[in-house]
């Protein structure tokens, strides 16, 4: 990008250069033609000038220094102290400010050599110039600070600096650790990390660090954009890593003293530590771990946040799960968990409302990708937290866990998986016997999940599923399996109000409706829905 920006400014100097070289003999015989010519009337009044020019140019140079030092420390104070390092480790200001420099020496040693020179015309000539130019290159310097002090511009050279520091790790030749061949193991650990690498993990993990810092800074301050460039750079720089992590050596992956005393790490046990060592992982943990932390942050207030941790966390889960490293979904399904377990110590019902569906959208992506086992691990865990969320009275929760298995139930279906018959069993197991108005209605909302279902599984031909639902809901009461089939077969597609999933979780498709009605006709005594039933749009009500 920085060569980008000083494109115009080379090809300004190269276009000048050429220009010199085709008049500046010409100039030059003019000015000595006008300096014979015409002699300085009034010395006094010149050396006068110069004296002036240069209080001016130190002027120039003093508001310049101000401006740009009390801008860098707003920015620094608004975000992140990196600012000031990155601010100055700019080679455009040390050019800026040294030219500035030499315009007043200049002008400084010009007023007093005047005094000397018979001929100055030259000398006032190199003043008026170094003036002109200093005057003039403020107005590109300032759009360059004003510029570079944008958020996003700084996020991405913090970026940047992390993916240089992994580059700079690259190893070459027999020294490379394929992580995709053979994974590092206590018999292959490197004896120690190599200074170079130590020092280059310390860049990542400030690096890491400071994108959090401007993120937890833009949530606290409500502006999303920078706090989803922040999300975005931590997915990019996961990203990133993967397409280089076989290819780096094993000293990179130790972990060193210093990342033991990363507070992302320092709490950890020994032994997970050593397992994290082991995997070579301690990069996408940190970035899970900066996750978390956001999420968190986003609980009962700025929810938007924690919705897109989750989205990011799921996509890399995807991501991992495509690469067929099944370690790294396994930690991503734990951040999940650990997601949810935030979630309900906080009772924030919505932000848990939009993770299920992240969560449920990455066990989709482990079905398709033929991984019973991590489909399974993810269903027990629905399993557990519905309970978890029942027994603190999160009851619209326990609603969403059995929206979300009865999806995942007929995708499993859909694609002969081995898995169906088990998350059916989970779904079956999700209902309480309602103590209360407010678990009635839990119970119901589980119990229509299951028709449902039961209405998918014998439009495709699985009536023994089915039946496993029936056999589940036989004893209900009459009167409640009459609300259910009144409220399932009247609820229309769309939601009355705006949500974020876009689903209204009791509609039931045309399609499915005469094999509902099969369903219901295995119950004895069930009477039918009365005639000129008015219809309601929807029966999800977020709290």
């Amino acid at each position: 990008m920085r060569r980008r920006q000083l494109l115009p400014w080379s090809a300004a100097v190269v276009a000048a250069g050429l220009l010199w070289a085709w008049g500046g003999s010409h100039w030059l015989q003019a000015g000595r033609e006008l300096t014979l010519a015409r002699p300085i009337q009034d010395p006094g009044a010149v050396q006068e000038f110069v004296a002036t020019l240069a209080q001016v140019l130190s002027g120039v140079l003093g508001f310049t220094l101000s401006v740009v030092a009390i801008v860098v420390q707003l920015s620094a104070d608004r975000f992140t102290p990196k600012v000031t390092e990155l601010f100055l480790r700019e080679k455009v200001n040390f050019y800026l400010f040294f030219f500035l420099i030499l315009a007043n020496v200049v002008s400084l040693w010009s007023s007093m050599a005047l005094g000397f020179c018979d001929n100055p015309r030259l000398l006032i000539g190199l003043n008026l110039l170094l003036g002109t130019a200093s005057f003039l290159l403020l107005i590109p310097y300032f759009r360059f600070v004003f510029h570079f002090l944008q958020p996003t511009s700084i996020v991405r050279r913090i970026e940047q600096q992390a993916q240089q520091a992994i580059l700079g790790s690259l190893a070459s030749g027999p020294t490379r650790f394929l992580l995709a061949r053979r994974p590092l193991g206590p018999e292959q650990a490197c004896p120690s990390a190599p200074e170079p690498y130590s020092t280059a993990q310390q860049r990542c993990l400030a690096a890491l660090d400071e994108i959090k810092t401007i993120a937890t800074s833009a949530l606290r301050q409500q502006e999303g954009v920078i706090l989803l460039e922040a999300l975005d750079s931590l997915k990019a720089l996961w990203l990133f890593y993967a397409e280089h992590k076989a290819h780096l050596p094993c000293s990179w992956f130790l972990l060193t003293p210093a990342l033991r005393r990363d507070p992302d790490f320092a709490s950890v046990d020994e032994r997970l530590l050593s397992q994290i060592e082991a995997e070579g992982s301690w990069l996408e943990l940190k970035i899970l771990r900066q996750y978390q932390a956001l999420f968190a942050e986003g609980l009962n207030g700025m929810r938007q946040v924690s919705t897109l941790v989750a989205i990011h966390t799921r996509d890399l889960g995807i991501r991992a799960l495509q690469s067929q490293q099944l370690r790294l979904a396994e930690w991503v399904i734990k951040f999940f968990n650990t997601y949810l377990r935030a979630v309900i110590n906080a009772r924030d019902i919505r932000s848990g409302y939009n993770l299920l569906k992240q969560y449920r959208l990455l066990a989709e992506a482990a079905l398709r990708q033929r991984q019973p086992a991590l489909v399974l691990q993810i269903v027990s865990h629905f399993r557990y937290y519905s309970l978890v969320a029942y027994k603190a009275g999160l009851f619209f929760l326990c609603e969403t866990f059995g929206f979300d298995l009865g999806v995942l139930a007929q995708l499993s279906c859909a694609l002969q998986a081995e898995t169906t018959e088990a998350i059916l069993q989970v779904l079956l197991r999700l209902d309480q016997d309602p103590e209360s108005e407010q678990q009635e209605a839990t119970l119901r909302g589980i119990r229509k999940t299951q028709v449902r279902l039961a209405a998918y599984f014998l439009s495709c031909g699985r009536e023994d599923w089915a039946r496993l639902i029936y056999q589940d809901m036989q004893h209900e009461p009459l009167a409640r399996l009459q609300i259910i089939r009144q409220e399932l077969l009247s609820t229309a597609a769309e939601f009355w109000e705006f949500t974020d999933r876009g689903e209204n979780f009791y509609y039931l498709e045309p399609a499915l409706k005469p094999y509902a009605e099969q369903f219901f006709g295995w119950f004895q005594g069930l009477t039918s829905l009365v005639d000129g039933l008015e219809s309601t749009s929807g029966s999800l009500e977020l709290p």
